[in-house]
This record gives C-alpha cells, structure tokens and sequence, in this order.
C-alpha cells in the first residue's frame, strides 16, 4: 500500500466534514500509539460507525491498521521535539518535507497543471507570509508565456469576483485556508464557473471545500502562532511549477 499520507491526500475529498474532522484529530493527536476510539468518542461527540467508515475511505480495514500505518510512516518524537532548538527545528522541517512529498499525488498535479495551460488567465492569490509563495509563482507562469497576475491585498482580492469568468482559474495559497477575505472571494468565482485550485496546509477548511482541486501540504503543530513557515507551500508551488512545465513541453511534442 502507499504511504499513509499519499492514501490521505488521495482519498481526503471523499470524506465527509464529519469525517475529515476524525482524521484531522488523529494526525494532530500527540500520543497516536495509545489512541483509542474511546478518547476520539468523546472529544468530537463522533460514533464509532464513523471513525471506522472514515479510516475505511482511506483504504485501511480497521482503526488499528490506520493507527500503526501512521506510526510506521513518522517519527512520532517530532511532536515532541522543541523547535525552539536548531536540531529540532532542522528534524521538524525534514519531516514536512518528506510528508508534504508524499502528499503529492501525480493526477491531482497533472489536473492542476492542465488546467492552468488553458486557462484565459491566472489569477494567484495569497495574503500576508503567503504572499511571497504567490509572487514567485507569477513571475514564472509569466515567463513561460502565460498570462498571469498575484493578488496579495484585501482590496484587489475584492475586486476579482469582477472580471473573472468560466475560462480562468484562481489558484489560492493559504496555510489555513481560513482566510475570510478569500473565501468570500472563491465563493462568488465559483458561482461564475471560475476554476477554484487551493493549496492549504492539511486540515478541513472552508477553502479546500470549495475548491475543484485542492492540494493539501504537511505543516508540524508549533506552538507559535505567528510567523509560521510557509516553506511546504513553496515545495508544492515549485512541483507545481514543474509539472506545468512537464505537460508543457509534452503538449508542443505532440503538437509538432
């Protein structure tokens, strides 16, 4: 079987709200190899019936498979370890790292790919620490030839609702995807046939929900709560980038 967070980022679309709030309280849970049913019973008020259907969407038969699936797939001391240190901040980046590249589904990012080759235009949209992610990104759809603009303020986020159609697409990175502002604006494109792409740190929100594709990465629980690192939302740009490029040139060979 693939990795347990490739069969997550695979099957997570598939899950319920209900159901993506069990598996967001099982990766988020500190002690996983003495997790119980029991104890997420009773901190979500969930049924058993829909822990078990949750973890059997993900392709696992049983909770306990689930379970040590994860464990075997991490090194569970990363909760523990204090980034407040050089070697846990250097063992907590390097496993984001690893498990944001494990999210990456190969189809999901030959669908977002596809998409943003033809698209009218690209709007890339991202505020506050996202906002850097968001403009590198431009410059090179850019300089590939595509038409492409960023979005890093409230104010011309606002303004997008205005001129985007059914030919172009948003492509929304946020680490929340909580972001009112912008989930306001998704909600209005949507309605008007725009392509809705998020890239949202792994947890249910509200903008991976209203999104035609979303892309989750891996982002380690801190304890600050702000400043946090945006780096896995610049690992997946830069695949996505890549991968534009890939279906790019694969276009024009067979076009020749």
């Amino acid at each position: 079987m693939e990795s347990v967070f490739n069969q997550i980022q695979n099957h997570y679309d598939e899950l319920s709200s209900t159901e993506q709030l069990v598996i967001d309280f099982i990766l988020k849970y500190d002690d996983v190899p003495n997790l119980k049913l029991k104890i997420i019973q009773e901190n979500l008020h969930i049924s058993a019936p829909t822990i078990i259907r949750a973890i059997k969407k993900l392709q696992y038969q049983s909770f306990t498979e689930f379970k040590y699936a994860l464990i075997n797939n991490r090194s569970l001391d990363a909760k523990t370890s204090s980034e407040q240190t050089f070697e846990g901040m250097i063992h907590l980046t390097t496993l984001d790292f690893a498990r944001t590249i494990e999210m990456m589904d190969k189809n999901t990012l030959l669908n977002i790919a596809t998409i943003i080759l033809e698209s009218r235009r690209i709007f890339c949209v991202g505020i506050g620490s996202s906002a850097s992610v968001v403009n590198s990104l431009n410059r090179k759809l850019k300089n590939i030839g595509l038409w492409s603009n960023d979005y890093t303020e409230v104010f011309p986020i606002r303004d997008i609702p205005d001129v985007a159609t059914k030919q172009d697409c948003l492509l929304l990175f946020s680490l929340s995807g909580n972001e009112k502002q912008i989930v306001d604006v998704v909600s209005e494109c949507k309605v008007q046939g725009a392509k809705i792409i998020s890239i949202t740190g792994f947890s249910s929100n509200p903008l991976a929900t209203l999104s035609d594709i979303s892309l989750l990465v891996h982002q380690s629980i801190q304890k600050r709560k702000k400043l946090r690192s945006r780096l896995m939302l610049s690992v997946a740009s830069e695949i996505i980038f890549e991968t534009v490029l890939l279906v790019k040139e694969a276009t024009n060979e067979n076009t020749l």
